[in-house]
């Protein structure tokens, strides 16, 4: 194999791929990059058994087809590290050599055959859905699904797909986001699709999109999700187990509702914020007819006190809430206006950000 490559494209393709090599491992193949060059590309393939990523670089000139398997992290160095314009990849044996103007480097390779099989998207997709709402609808549910937990489904996200509808649903069993949109095309049948996608795999589908108007193809098989863009397709195995029944707990009868500016609600949650510890991260909504006090105290700190006039419909009510889950949400919520709506003390509140955003969080008990 010898191939003349773009150095910047080429990072780029080694910094994706290498966002799935695995670190620690027994098997040196999974610690590095497979490079295929058959004919006008080069193909840069990595796994970690769980997810895989083929990256397809066009910005090259093939001089001798063939493929390679090279340590994925003394690849990225060399390639980061130089200033050429351009860089040439010669396989000799062993050896791979990367040519600069002023550089010469060798670097042993491994077995190609020691690689495991990475799959690409062959056929039509399910469905697509345009790069930019999905990147949208990620952020909005990503960062609610859990970090940690013996619940093995709650680490991962809930794509369901019908009629050129998608939702997206992620829990950690104390507060839950829902966020729906639009699919560009659907073929997934008239029962949809359904699938628990791991917190990992989505991460990665983020990063890898970069043109917002482009259509991303999504095909979901029995335990495996492929994911196709123009530059890339990533696979990864499905969460395996049953996602809880989310409907069960999104309050159905709430009697009150403050209305208020995204913005101003998000200043006054983090104000009030200020004092919480770790030990003590909880903040006090006060609902009366004259608007919101939002209140917070710890031991170690002190006290806060912030006044937020806002539209509240219903009784008094006084309730506690984890900061942070508030903020997370807040951020994402991308319409001016937000709703809370409440019942009673210790039942969750019900956050709605336009029409296709919701989040249920869970209150805290305040001392």
């Amino acid at each position: 194999m010898k191939v003349i490559c773009n150095r910047g494209a080429l990072l780029e393709a080694l910094n994706v791929a290498g966002t799935v090599v695995a670190s620690r491992t027994p098997k040196p193949s999974l610690q590095c990059v497979k490079l295929s060059a058959p004919d006008k590309s080069l193909t840069v393939m990595a796994t970690d058994l769980e997810v895989a990523i083929r990256y397809i670089d066009h910005q090259v000139q093939i001089d001798e087809p063939g493929e390679a398997l090279v340590p994925a992290d003394k690849m990225r160095d060399i390639v980061r590290e130089s200033v050429d314009d351009t860089l040439s990849i010669e396989i000799s044996g062993d050896n791979a050599i990367i040519k600069g103007q002023d550089s010469n480097f060798k670097i042993f390779t491994q077995n190609v055959a020691e690689f495991p099989p990475v799959p690409d998207f062959e056929g039509e997709p399910q469905f697509e859905i345009a790069g930019g709402h999905l990147k949208q609808l990620i952020g909005q549910t990503l960062f609610a699904a859990a970090k940690e937990s013996s619940r093995y489904a709650f680490n991962g996200v809930l794509v369901s797909v019908k009629g050129k509808k998608i939702s997206l649903v992620a829990t950690d069993g104390r507060r839950l986001a829902m966020a729906k949109g639009d699919l560009v095309s659907d073929n997934s049948g008239k029962d949809g699709v359904k699938a628990i996608i791991p917190a990992k795999a989505l991460t990665l589908i983020d990063k890898l999109v970069d043109d917002p108007e482009e259509a991303v193809g999504f095909q979901i098989k029995e335990n495996q999700i492929l994911v196709h863009t123009s530059s890339a397709t990533l696979t990864s195995s499905l969460v395996e187990g049953q996602f809880p029944p989310f409907e069960d707990v999104i309050p159905k009868d709430c009697d009150k509702k403050m209305t208020a500016s995204t913005a101003d609600f998000l200043a006054k949650i983090r104000l009030a914020s200020l004092l919480t510890t770790e030990e003590s991260k909880g903040v006090r909504l006060t609902f009366t007819k004259k608007g919101l006090v939002l209140s917070s105290r710890s031991p170690e700190s002190g006290e806060a006190t912030v006044n937020f006039p806002c539209k509240y419909e219903g009784t008094d009510v006084e309730i506690g809430f984890n900061p942070t889950f508030l903020i997370e949400a807040l951020r994402v919520v991308d319409s001016d206006d937000i709703t809370l709506e409440l019942t009673a003390p210790n039942r969750p509140g019900l956050l709605k950000g336009g029409p296709d955003f919701l989040y249920v969080i869970m209150p805290v008990n305040l001392q």
